[in-house]
């Protein structure tokens, strides 16, 4: 068992996001003492918390893994999976509206140099 703050070393998870993990019913300690609140956690702790922090960087919210990292479905990453294609598609089109307002800035700098 580990105390809050060595399992905070192990993973690189701050006690701050430790307590609110616990708080959102996310990732909770094995047990807390109930004389100095000090909350331990178990190696399968850590394994739920590397299995959080992959999904947090493939893009789910903490709420999402909250409801599938139990029963993670292909329905559920095929969802995600479409949420960020559009995400990317809506982002290109933004990098495509800079650049044709940078082709008409440089237009106007050639014209009023040329004048």
């Amino acid at each position: 068992m580990y105390r809050i703050g060595d399992f905070s070393k192990m993973t690189g998870a701050s006690v701050k996001t430790l307590r609110y993990y616990d708080e959102i019913n996310l990732l909770k300690p094995v047990t807390i003492d109930n004389f100095t609140n000090y909350r331990y956690y178990s190696d399968k702790e850590i394994e739920v918390f590397k299995k959080i922090e992959h999904l947090k960087k493939l893009g789910f919210t903490l709420e999402e893994i909250k409801n599938n990292i139990s029963n993670m479905s292909l329905e559920c990453l095929d969802a995600k999976k479409q949420e960020l294609s559009l995400k990317i598609e809506y982002m290109m089109a933004q990098i495509n509206g800079i650049d044709e307002l940078k082709n008409e800035l440089s237009k106007r700098k050639v014209k009023t140099y040329k004048n």
